[in-house]
């Protein structure tokens, strides 16, 4: 039986008995008022009755149903009507049980700010509601920087964040280099600026019959001007648009602007990869992922769409490798958005087949990309948990190490890894109050300071707490925690000599293979302990370095004895430098002072 909430609240069963026989939207909330799910219905009282009276429904809506308190419902004209008010509500109050895209951002797009006067370009990982045009995503990431170098080239757009007014005093380096047309100091007008974005536009988004109309009738037009520079300029583009479009391998004779829908799914999660066709020429793709899917099918996958029509236009044609659910419905809905008719259909044969399974391939491949990594780092956290006979799966894991040298900038590192994976922003690191060649008293501060505050401040404790050392250090550690009175913290040690684990209470240390990935993970988390330790002590060194003796050479200052750090690395490196090399790092008078100070009686 599904746990229903019916008896519970004698509202929502008195609207179940009272639903109308037309269309509409309605909308689900839990006990506190909240809205958990917006749907649409033809008739709104054999849609919303469905989900209480099915024995066999998927996990995600079960949990739906268990949490329904109370029903909202609005009556429509028509079917298509409660289509449009459903996206629309979706939209506005984003419901927890709809289906959300999470659009993919890890990769960079290329944006034109349209709405600008002077529209700039430039490379971006971040898209926002601002009225600018998006292209992308770029894979690799490299070619989204190679475009926006191509469209400075081609069509001189600008790329700085400065304010247009056109009286800056000069133009920057870019306008001499043909990179920019400098609208800073008023060189091109705002209409023949506006122009060029056009065209550029016009590139990006893969139109190239339409741009190369353009670009030749400007030619044509500059030489009979004779304007010759100019016109030469629109040659050249022309013959590098025609060579950046000809090396866009994934093209089609079919000029019908299409996209094209593949999924894969993997544990519950979807991944939904869209190809976009424009005149025959792949110009971009999308990853949109979705949560709490067991199977991607007519109904998950009509949603999806709406929710991506809901905010850009859709095209002429859109191939998917299922039929959604009211598919009519679906055309006609996005037929009134494009303004002209919209065809969905399932590829069956021939080229859209193999366009087909290059989308479902890429989906396959990101999901293995995204979550694959985190299904192998949660087998080695089970491995590592059953190795050290661990009672929660160390799902957080800190390491301390200490570093210093000869007693001298005295430091300690907590390195915080969770799920498998480097969790910087939690890395902490420790001047030690006492500096001295003492690891033991020095760890045992360490912990100390680090535990006492995470107490204090009522923060979570980590499942494991991992020490760079034997049995020295995680005695050390372990006195510290038993003096604030976390005996309960599960702690180990792993010695870099023979890579032994040991164990409080254990009476032998633990050799785990060195071929196991949990030994992997654990010298991970060590070695990027040890690199976090040495390099806040490095700079703590160069630090007192600069200070203590370059600085006390009579005559030069902080900037010059930062100077001849960067050039010779340490100060013992300027003691035995050629004095050419020092002259054309800080000049000859300043040369001539650090060769005083360095024939004189070294430091004591």
């Amino acid at each position: 039986m599904i746990r229903t909430n019916l008896e519970a609240s004698p509202a929502l069963k008195r609207k179940l008995a009272d639903l109308p026989v037309q269309p509409g939207c309605y909308l689900y909330r839990d006990e506190g008022g909240n809205l958990l799910y917006v749907g649409k219905a033809k008739v709104l009282r054999n849609r919303v009755k469905s989900y209480f009276q099915q024995k066999r429904l998927d996990a995600k809506t079960r949990r739906l149903v268990a949490r329904i308190w109370d029903l909202e419902f609005i009556v429509c004209e028509t079917e298509l009507e409660a289509l449009i008010l459903e996206n629309n509500l979706i939209k506005e109050h984003l419901p927890p049980f709809n289906i959300l895209l999470r659009d993919d951002k890890s990769y960079p797009y290329v944006k034109l700010t349209w709405k600008e006067a002077f529209p700039k370009v430039y490379v971006t990982r971040k898209i926002r509601k601002d009225g600018s045009l998006y292209f992308g995503p770029f894979f690799p990431a490299s070619t989204a920087y190679r475009t926006a170098e191509l469209v400075y080239r081609f069509f001189q757009i600008r790329d700085c964040d400065i304010d247009i007014d056109g009286k800056r005093g000069r133009a920057c380096l870019k306008y001499q280099l043909h990179r920019c047309t400098a609208p800073c100091i008023a060189a091109v007008t705002q209409e023949a600026y506006r122009e060029q974005a056009k065209e550029a536009r016009l590139f990006l988004e893969g139109k190239r019959d339409e741009l190369k109309a353009r670009l030749e009738a400007a030619m044509w037009k500059a030489a009979e001007a004779a304007a010759f520079e100019q016109a030469a300029q629109h040659r050249d583009a022309l013959q590098q648009v025609d060579a950046w479009f000809t090396r866009q391998k994934a093209a089609t004779p079919d000029l019908e602007d299409t996209d094209i829908y593949g999924s894969a799914v993997l544990d519950g999660r979807a991944c939904v990869h869209r190809l976009m066709l424009r005149e025959g020429r792949m110009v971009g793709r999308h990853e949109y992922l979705l949560d709490e899917v067991e199977i991607l099918d007519g109904e998950v996958l009509s949603q999806a769409i709406q929710r991506v029509y809901s905010s850009e236009p859709p095209p002429a044609r859109i191939l998917t490798e299922v039929e959604p659910v009211d598919c009519d419905l679906l055309c006609e809905w996005l037929s009134g958005l494009r303004g002209t008719k919209v065809r969905v259909h399932v590829p069956r044969k021939g080229e859209k087949v193999d366009l087909l399974a290059m989308a479902q391939e890429n989906a396959r491949l990101a999901l293995e990309r995204k979550f694959e990594p985190a299904r192998l780092n949660e087998a080695v956290l089970e491995g590592l948990q059953a190795f050290l006979g661990l009672a929660h799966l160390p799902r957080r894991l800190e390491c301390f190490d200490i570093s210093h040298g000869q007693g001298r900038e005295v430091v300690a590192s907590c390195v915080v890894f969770t799920d498998g994976v480097p969790d910087k922003a939690r890395y902490r690191r420790f001047k030690m109050t006492n500096e001295q060649n003492d690891d033991f008293a020095n760890m045992h501060e360490a912990v100390t300071r680090r535990y006492r505050r995470m107490k204090d401040e009522g923060q979570a404790f980590p499942d494991l707490v991992l020490i760079d050392g034997g049995l020295g250090q995680l005695h050390a550690a372990e006195a510290a925690l038993k003096a604030l009175e976390l005996e309960n913290l599960e702690l180990a040690s792993l010695a870099k000599k023979e890579e032994l684990v040991f164990r409080l209470g254990a009476a032998e240390p633990l050799r785990i293979p060195k071929s196991s990935p949990v030994l992997q993970l654990l010298q991970r988390i060590r070695d990027e302990a040890h690199r976090f330790a040495i390099t806040y002590h490095r700079a703590l060194r160069a630090k007192r370095t600069l200070q203590t003796e370059l600085t006390q050479i009579p005559g030069i200052g902080p900037t010059t004895a930062k100077k001849l750090l960067q050039a010779f690395g340490s100060a013992t490196k300027v003691r035995e430098a050629e004095e050419a090399a020092l002259v054309e790092a800080v000049g000859r008078a300043a040369a001539a002072k650090v060769a005083a100070w360095r024939n004189g009686p070294p430091p004591a």
